[in-house]
């Protein structure tokens, strides 16, 4: 069976030693109390401040961070005694959420009630300043933008200034249809050379096969033909105008012999061979001239891609600015502030703490359960001494 608890036996004990827990506990209260009109009293002052966008953390954040305290500490003058440091400044100050999160306190504590409302009187306005210049468009950026875009319309003119000038001396359409007619003639210098080593090889061939006849035999009607085929060939061969490919003409009009063909064909071998060396020393001088124009023509098309990247960078450049200056000053026209002080704080009447009747009521209360708790430890221990013995 469980064994009831004796309440007697505890009553006892408090009877016995109530003039020690009352003593300790009278003790400790006026303790408590004597500490408390000591201590120098501590004023708190609150200033609201009403923010456009509810985002509390930002705003709590901003408040008590070192751009602001900085200004703050800053604009204390005269400084109270208390104050020395940023760190001392900081350990008075403290940013809250309001019920209402487009609301932010900020709330100081200080020996004086004058210095706690001034400080944070103070601590409101440079906030809302320093909050209307991060989240708010304000009149100052709207002058930086609109400076800016002055310089970038400037740019941008010198920059199509500057083309339009390159393009009145631009010789690129000159160079290239004198570099097309260098190629044009180069192709057909090619073209003739093509052509008379084509030439060239039927009339080897044909001379091979008439070395195998006896040079007083009639040529055959189809060695003629193929002679006269040459001919026109060599006189149809495309060459410049400088150069005429000329063949030999037959010893008899009818009926030639192998001696009388394969002469001709020897005479418009030489003819074409004297024309294809011409062509070789034409088109090496071809070669640097060309060269030449194709330098030239690069070096402007370089200056003309930079020239139009410059002109195309300033218009992008411009265009964004005057994009960012026209939102700016709708943005400054129709929008409300951040940031605007709700209420300034007033200097408070009675200090927060010490609070003498609570931190006597406190004291008062530990001493009561400190005072008990030995009582009962004493009966305990007294108690417990027999038993030993």
């Amino acid at each position: 069976m469980e064994e009831e608890i004796d309440l007697r036996t505890y009553i006892l004990v408090l009877l016995k030693y109530w003039k020690w827990i009352l003593g300790i506990t009278v003790a400790a209260a006026a303790v408590a109390l004597a500490v408390s009109f000591l201590l120098p009293p501590t004023y708190e002052a609150t200033a609201l401040v009403a923010v456009q966008a509810p985002q509390p953390k930002a705003y709590l954040d901003l408040a008590e961070g070192d751009g602001v305290l900085e200004a703050l500490f800053s604009r204390l003058n005269p400084r109270p005694a208390e104050i020395q440091t940023l760190r001392d400044l900081r350990g008075m100050v403290k940013a809250r959420a309001g019920t209402d999160p487009g609301v932010v306190r900020l709330t100081v504590r200080a020996r004086d009630p004058q210095e706690a409302a001034r400080i944070a009187n103070l601590w409101a306005e440079t906030f809302v300043a320093h909050a209307n210049r991060v989240y708010g468009a304000g009149e100052e950026d709207l002058r930086q933008l609109e400076g800016q875009l002055a310089q970038a319309e400037a740019e941008l003119e010198a920059a199509e200034r500057a083309l339009i000038e390159f393009q009145a001396r631009n010789p690129a359409g000159l160079l290239e249809a004198q570099l097309d007619s260098l190629r044009q003639k180069q192709r057909d210098y090619l073209g003739a050379q093509r052509a008379i080593a084509d030439i060239l090889r039927d009339i080897r061939a044909l001379q091979e096969r008439l070395a195998r006849q006896p040079e007083d035999r009639p040529a055959s009607a189809a060695d003629a033909l193929v002679v006269l085929w040459l001919r026109i060939h060599a006189l149809t061969a495309p060459t410049f105008p400088s150069i005429q490919l000329q063949a030999g003409s037959a010893a008899s009009p009818s009926g030639p012999s192998v001696r009388e063909v394969r002469a001709l064909l020897s005479d418009m071998a030489r003819d074409l061979e004297a024309k294809s060396a011409e062509i070789g020393p034409r088109l090496k001088e071809l070669e640097p001239q060309i060269l030449q124009l194709q330098k030239q023509l690069q070096e402007i098309y370089t200056e003309q891609d930079r020239l139009t990247r410059r002109r195309d960078l300033a218009k992008e450049t411009y265009t964004a600015l005057a994009r960012k200056v026209q939102e700016t000053r709708l943005a400054v026209q129709g929008a409300q502030r951040t940031a605007r002080l709700s209420s300034r704080a007033a200097a408070p009447e009675e200090p927060v703490s010490p609070r003498k009747l609570l931190n006597t009521a406190v004291a008062g209360t530990l001493g009561l359960m400190l005072s008990t708790m030995g009582a009962f430890a004493a009966e305990w221990w007294r108690n417990a001494r027999p038993m030993e013995g």
